[in-house]
């Protein structure tokens, strides 16, 4: 299947080539559409590089592409992911402004960085609507569909951003006849959004795949801690990993102690985080862990992650976090080994919209993208339950949370 893939992509780039030498001689010009490819040709008229083309262009006929934006709710770290996207498309040249006026680190709400963008950014090519901008937190599914339906139909919109597994997969019941690039999904392929990481299966979406990135970080846990026992309380097995962390555990010997609670099935939220502080105190108490990993979800606020993980903290029990560097910052995780290395992957994302805007059809495009490991680490917590990292760790490490 991917031999033919393979296949099916050069023919299209040698056809695509062809087509520009026949027509252009020496390469496309990009005031009004796009191309697929780009042909490199230096001064002799020879051709020396062939290129996905994702230049800034405007629309066939002129005017700018709009990129719908959906996301669950204001979370820090879909915010960065979306963040480095945008400085990423500055930097190709797609939009300009002079500094957005938000902090990757501390800021969460995507929705306000997207409006900003709608009244302050400045581009021949790209827009932003606010109105094309959802919570699935603060519309109902329906009121998006219905919204992003006139939208399609009066072709306002030319490609929809999709940040994490809920939004992805209420789009994909949608079924819109629009490119659907997904992003900051754990699992796409377990989610079933695609069909493996060399083909999406549908000609409209795209995904970022890293398969391994959750067993590389449980792994690393693993070989830091070398724990018997760590605790998960998880949402859904696949957003929160369970099948790649249980894969490690089977393999070097150590036993996820896991909880199943949905965030959503409680009505009432202080009814929840009771619920949730009991877990933690009988995994403390009763199931014996010496360490313990924050999945993604589970608590969404940093502060209320740190009042909970004082009961880890307090009996000397380490805590790892799945994804949102700033739980470390935060001090509700002592460690994270980030999967997703916001500022690389940002440049990758931004070229996938580029080549989109430019005439590549989702499916051909490349998935996969394996982020560098970026460790933060935060000594007062560390010192707190009297851990010591090594000077190997301290060299390793991103970042370095400490107070003095």
């Amino acid at each position: 299947m991917r031999a033919i893939k393979l296949l099916k992509r050069f023919a299209a780039v040698i056809l695509a080539v062809a087509g520009l030498m026949m027509f252009s001689g020496c390469g496309a010009d990009g005031a009004n559409g796009g191309n697929i490819v780009e042909a490199q040709i230096d001064g002799s008229g020879t051709l020396t590089a062939i290129n996905r083309a994702s230049k800034p262009i405007q629309k066939p006929g002129g005017g700018k592409f709009t990129l719908a934006y959906v996301d669950i709710d204001p979370y820090n770290e879909t915010f960065r992911m979306l963040y480095y996207v945008i400085e990423s498309l500055k930097d190709d040249g797609w939009i300009s402004y002079g500094e957005l006026p938000f902090d990757p680190e501390t800021d969460s709400d995507s929705l306000a960085l997207m409006d900003w963008l709608a009244d302050n950014a400045e581009s021949d090519y790209m827009a932003f609507d606010k109105t094309a901008h959802y919570y699935t937190t603060v519309s109902s599914e329906e009121e998006i569909r219905e919204s992003l339906q006139k939208h399609i139909e009066n072709h306002e919109i030319d490609a929809i951003l999709s940040m994490g597994t809920s939004p992805s997969l209420m789009l994909e019941r949608f079924g819109f006849d629009i490119p659907l690039l997904m992003y900051a999904v754990s699992d796409p392929i377990g989610s079933g959004l695609i069909e493996s990481a060399d083909d999406s299966g549908n000609k409209n979406y795209w995904a970022h795949v890293d398969s391994s990135a959750y067993s590389r970080q449980m792994q690393y846990y693993y070989d830091t801690f070398g724990f018997s026992k760590i605790g998960s309380v998880y949402g859904d097995e696949i957003v929160c990993a369970i099948p790649d962390y249980t894969s490690v555990a089977e393999e070097n010997g150590f036993t996820i102690v896991g909880y199943k609670l949905e965030r959503e099935a409680f009505a009432d939220e202080d009814e929840y985080y009771n619920r949730l502080e009991s877990i933690y105190r009988r995994m403390v108490r009763e199931d014996g862990v010496d360490a313990y990993i924050l999945n993604t979800d589970v608590i969404p606020s940093v502060e209320k992650a740190a009042e909970l993980m004082k009961i880890f903290y307090d009996a000397n029990i380490p805590v790892v976090a799945q994804v949102g560097s700033a739980y470390v910052k935060g001090g509700a995780a002592m460690m994270i080994v980030d999967p997703r290395d916001a500022v690389g992957t940002g440049p990758f994302v931004s070229n996938i919209i580029g080549s989109v805007f430019n005439g590549s059809v989702p499916e051909d495009l490349e998935q996969e993208y394996v982020s560098s490991p970026f460790l933060t680490l935060n000594l007062d917590v560390a010192d707190e339950i009297g851990y010591k990292p090594s000077f190997e760790m301290l060299i390793a490490c991103e970042k370095i949370i400490c107070s003095e």
